[in-house]
């Protein structure tokens, strides 16, 4: 593949400007413009554009009248299959149901890769002033009680404030092994989770990663049918 200044570009490089700009399209909700896209993956805008015409002209992308972006239906339908075939979703997805019912807030299972976390499945609040987190969403492993409990391993919960007023709380949860899988947790402010209520909710997040290790980590999980 030719880049945009006529220098011939291995098909790793453009592969992983390719995925850049689609993780870029997905961390966030709603459509994107080129200009921010082009920002947020260190990439000139005649690239972003050059590679958004092909996600387009693949399902991957879907371009806006306003010429903005979003992400495209066959990456949509890619993302919800594989996280349908994962074997632990349905465990998570009840604990996250359950979280989000006996605390009020948004509750979301996060995964590790390298140094970073992306939030892989979310129950969010149905609170209007609650802090909504959509899958999708990565950061720095350390910034959040999220890669704290990864870091750990313990079963403890994990409180921390994650700057500003914002506080999430998290729990590892385990499978095979006892190998973290990732943590599951919740997310609010300091009003929502003041230290009166987070050792409440502290309890409650420890008690749903807990039950959901016990079902993940049992030698007949493995095979069970769906």
């Amino acid at each position: 593949m030719t880049s945009d200044s006529g220098s011939v570009e291995s098909p790793r490089a453009a592969a992983v400007k390719v995925l850049d700009v689609l993780v870029a399209l997905s961390e966030h909700g709603g459509s994107h413009r080129i200009v921010d896209l082009a920002a947020r993956t260190d990439l000139p805008k005649a690239t972003v554009y050059r590679l958004l015409q092909h996600l387009v002209g693949q399902g991957f992308a879907v371009a806006e009248p306003d010429s903005t972006y979003r992400i495209g239906p066959r990456f949509l339908g890619i993302a919800a299959a594989t996280l349908a075939d994962a074997p632990w979703r349905k465990v998570v997805r009840a604990a996250l149901e359950s979280l989000r019912t006996s605390t009020g807030l948004s509750a979301h299972f996060a995964q590790p890769y390298g140094d970073q976390l992306v939030v892989v499945d979310a129950a969010e609040s149905l609170d209007p002033f609650g802090i909504p987190v959509r899958p999708g969403l990565t950061t720095a492993m350390e910034q959040t009680a999220f890669g704290q409990a990864i870091f750990s391993r313990a079963a403890d919960a994990v409180v921390r404030l994650d700057g500003g007023q914002l506080r999430s709380v998290a729990a590892p949860v385990f499978h095979r092994n006892g190998e973290v899988l990732g943590a599951l947790g919740v997310a609010g402010t300091e009003f929502t989770l003041a230290d009166q209520a987070s050792e409440r909710i502290r309890a409650l997040v420890q008690s749903a990663a807990a039950d959901a290790s016990a079902v993940l980590t049992a030698p007949s999980f493995g095979h069970r049918t769906a």
